[in-house]
């Protein structure tokens, strides 16, 4: 199936209220994705900057000269060390011809960091 895993990032030393969140996604199924639609929401405290993903088609994960996907998303928490970073995640794709949508919501992120 698919994944979706965070490399966090601060790119503004003077900014701790601003990070980086790039979205790695990975494919673990037998075909390739296509049509990935990646949707994210944020709690009113956090303003939010997505662009689009670097290719809509996930091929297979683990080939020699697999393309990562990725999605990169700008987030500044405006309560960083009295709120945490909360993310609602939406994906849609087509997998073997048929649409499979899925929600989750990601709330892991370290305590006062991000």
């Amino acid at each position: 199936g698919l994944s979706v895993s965070f490399e966090c990032t601060k790119p503004d030393t003077w900014n701790k209220q601003k990070s980086l969140l790039v979205a790695h996604i990975k494919n673990s199924s037998d075909a390739p994705i296509y049509g990935l639609n990646l949707q994210c929401a944020v709690p009113k405290y956090v303003t939010m900057t997505m662009s689009p993903p670097t290719s809509t088609t996930v091929p297979v994960t683990g080939g020699s000269n697999t393309k990562n996907v990725t999605q990169t998303i700008e987030v500044t928490n405006t309560m960083l060390g009295s709120k945490n970073l909360m993310l609602k995640l939406k994906v849609g794709f087509t997998l073997k011809g048929a649409k499979v949508e899925h929600m989750a919501t990601c709330s892991g992120f370290p305590a006062g960091e991000y």
